[in-house]
Parts: C-alpha cells; sequence; structure tokens
C-alpha cells in the first residue's frame, strides 16, 4: 500500500511533562523525537506537520532533516486540541491521509505492519496494549473491529495516535479525535507497539523499553 500523504501534528504545549519544549522536540537517544517519525515517513511523498508551541524550533529542526515539508500553523494551540490541529493539517487533503501525533515513537516495523495493514478504500486505526497515564481505553472484537472508546478501562488497548483515514472527516469544533471517530465505528484496528510521550512516567517507561535508541 503507497501512501501519499501524512499529517504530523506537534502544534501542543506539552505541560504535562513539564519540560518547556514541545514534545516533538524531546530527545530521545540522542535524536529530538521527531527525528524518528520523519525516518517513518520519509517516502511519502506529501507531509504536512502542524505546529504552534515554539514553532520556529520545530520547524528549523526539521528543516534540518526534510526540506520539502508543508508547515502548517495553529495560532490556537494553547486554546485548542489536537482535532483542531488535524482538521487545520488535512482540510486541503482531497484523498486518504495517514495521521500521526508528535509525541509518539514506534519501531519501523512496527509502522511498515501497519502500513501493509491499510485497506486503500477503508479507515484504519492504530491501537496498543495500554499503559499511557491518561489512556483513551478502546475495546476490539473477535473480528479486530474496534467497537468502543472509553475514559475507563475496557480492555486492554488504547487509542495510539496513529490512523489511515477514508471516511472519517476531521471538524474543528470537535474536543477529540476519537470523538469524531466514533459515529463510523466499527472500523478496523491493527494493533502496534509504540510508546506515547505525555507525562514523565510516559518518558521515563519508553526510555526504559525501547530497544533501538
Amino acid at each position: 500500500m503507497k501512501v501519499k500523504n501524512a499529517v504530523i501534528c506537534a502544534a501542543g504545549l506539552g505541560s504535562r511533562l513539564g519540560l518547556n519544549v514541545p514534545k516533538c522536540l524531546v530527545p530521545i537517544g540522542g535524536k529530538k523525537l521527531i527525528h524518528y517519525l520523519l525516518q517513518l515517513v520519509k517516502d511519502i511523498e506529501n507531509v504536512h506537520i502542524v505546529v504552534g508551541y515554539k514553532e520556529e524550533e520545530v520547524i528549523n529542526y526539521v528543516r534540518s532533516i526534510r526540506n520539502n515539508v508543508v508547515f502548517v500553523r495553529n495560532p490556537n494551540y494553547n486554546t485548542t486540541s489536537n482535532s483542531h490541529s488535524l482538521y487545520l493539517g488535512t482540510k486541503d487533503f482531497t484523498e486518504p491521509y495517514l495521521t500521526i501525533d508528535g509525541d509518539m515513537i514506534l519501531e519501523k516495523t512496527e509502522f511498515d505492519g501497519f502500513i501493509n495493514a491499510i485497506n486503500p478504500t477503508q479507515d484504519l486505526i492504530g491501537v496498543s496494549k495500554a499503559k499511557t497515564d491518561d489512556a483513551v481505553f478502546t475495546k476490539v472484537n473477535e473480528k479486530g473491529e474496534l467497537v468502543e472508546f472509553s475514559r475507563e478501562r475496557i480492555d486492554n488497548f488504547e487509542w495510539c495516535g496513529i490512523a489511515y483515514f477514508v471516511n472519517v472527516k476531521i471538524q474543528s469544533e470537535a474536543s477529540y479525535i476519537y470523538e469524531q471517530i466514533i459515529p463510523h465505528l466499527p472500523l478496523q484496528s491493527h494493533c502496534i507497539e509504540c510508546w506515547e510521550i505525555d507525562t514523565p512516567n510516559d518518558l521515563n517507561l519508553a526510555l526504559n523499553e525501547i530497544p533501538f535508541i
């Protein structure tokens, strides 16, 4: 499956992490977190990155790695959620796209597995084993379909911030991305091993567990 479009949402404050840097610029294994994401999407021709908090630092770092990225500004990053960033980053797309949160890290084999699982006519939602501090839990049926989201634990999996959207249309006014997915359920899911960096505990877990740094 060849993916033509991708968006990385990297506008947020990262206030829960408390490092005074955008989460995508957190150092992991001698590199910034977004370095690993850029390596994953290097073969995708059209990549948008949504920036906000300390946007110039993010832009300068990304340009040192890849100079054909389209940067999309979210000037209201401190009062809007990730869904608004995703809306801004994709509102001009006319074809399906891959979305990845700018605070997650995963191995290339896991990323390739997700890409290979894509059916070009269907949405695909990434889930992972629940381990983050502030998880949005998911329930997956025996067919591998995601059938429910919840803030309370309903299964051993969580929404992990990677998806391929064909029919799901993100609107700017909704609070969270998963809330905009709910009307489309059930949707096919794919389980990956990944780490999301929202809190100091998440960062420590990632530093202790990531096998490729």
